[in-house]
């Protein structure tokens, strides 16, 4: 069978190929007799236009640029999984393409190849952001407010939801509460410890120096940081982790040394991870809403671009209560 093509079209409408291509492209410059024309001969042939000769006559690509910082375990991450899948969704609904970009912070999509780029935090991009909004390129930052810089973005309320955390385990009667941070290079991990260490304060129990154990949202350091807290003599009887993943590693390393979770130690997440509903002890933490944040990241690009100024949101967060935290009895 023959492939119908534009000028089949354009003869049996009894109109230039230049006329198909305004009509096929929505360019108003048509008349309306011409139009009507060439929409019959389309039904009529039954012709499908080529979605790239499209693309290219509009000078449009239909496609967005989705960056995410490089990291190990990437494609076995709660947390990008969790966003891909919200952007993923949001892309299906409204008909355009994805072009995933996984970099070490020196390469990105062309400009040429995207409408929009949506960054997955900027850890490590900064440079590409500001080489994206130099070239004018709409573009929305996720996972990272951006306050002072003219860009959209949308992140998670990461101090408030350390708040919560603190007022939650000081409502159970802790005195002694601990935290291990995420990487403090990431703007999560920062807040998340400024939001607890402002917490204490706040409520005049200032946190303990020896009570904040560095950790860099893996294992192993959630592990370290566990380990010298309870090998401590007055150890805390509550501690706050950044992750679900490291949180279920510190309760691991308890159980391990006879400490047990609730009954000794209260510990929470944070992410909502499945794990943390399943894990040897069901984990209270902090559900962010990550696919929810990529569904309006790419929402907000399409529907504002660089167009209008900077849309800045900020996602709260919600307190998941489960069977690792408890009541202590417990004074010092």
């Amino acid at each position: 069978m023959k492939k119908i093509n534009i000028e089949a079209v354009a003869k049996t409408a009894g109109v230039s190929t230049t006329t198909v291509s305004r009509v096929i492209n929505g360019i108003s410059t048509v008349s309306d007799a011409n139009r009507q024309m060439v929409l019959e001969a389309i039904k009529k042939l039954k012709y499908h236009p080529n979605p790239s000769a499209q693309r290219l006559a509009s000078g449009k690509t239909n496609t967005v640029g989705l960056i995410i910082p490089r990291f190990e375990g990437i494609f076995h991450s709660y947390y990008a999984l969790q966003v891909i899948k919200g952007v993923g969704i949001a892309a299906e609904r409204a008909r355009c393409d994805l072009l995933l970009h996984i970099t070490d912070g020196k390469t990105r999509p062309a400009s040429s190849a995207v409408d929009g780029i949506i960054f997955v935090d900027i850890y490590g991009c900064e440079e590409l952001l500001d080489q994206t909004l130099e070239e004018g390129v709409p573009t929305v930052v996720l996972n990272h407010y951006m306050a002072d810089l003219p860009v959209h973005c949308v992140a998670i309320d990461n101090r408030t939801a350390a708040e919560k955390v603190v007022d939650f385990l000081l409502k159970l009667g802790h005195q002694d509460i601990a935290t291990i941070t995420g990487d403090l290079k990431t703007q999560s991990g920062l807040d998340r410890l400024d939001g607890f260490v402002k917490a204490l304060k706040d409520r005049a129990r200032p946190a303990r120096e020896e009570y904040i154990r560095f950790g860099d949202f893996g294992l192993p350091s959630a592990r370290t940081a566990t380990e010298a807290l309870l090998a401590m003599k007055d150890r805390p009887t509550a501690i706050f982790v950044a992750s679900d993943e490291m949180a279920q590693e510190t309760i691991n390393v308890a159980l391990a040394k006879g400490v047990r979770v609730p009954e000794e130690l209260s510990v929470v997440g944070f992410d909502d991870n499945p794990i943390a509903a399943h894990g040897r002890v069901p984990l209270t933490t902090v559900r962010q809403p990550l696919a929810d944040m990529g569904r309006l990241g790419l929402e907000l690009l399409l529907q504002k671009g660089k167009k209008s100024a900077p849309t800045k949101l900020l996602l709260p967060t919600e307190l998941v209560e489960r069977q690792s935290c408890r009541q202590t009895w417990i004074e010092r």
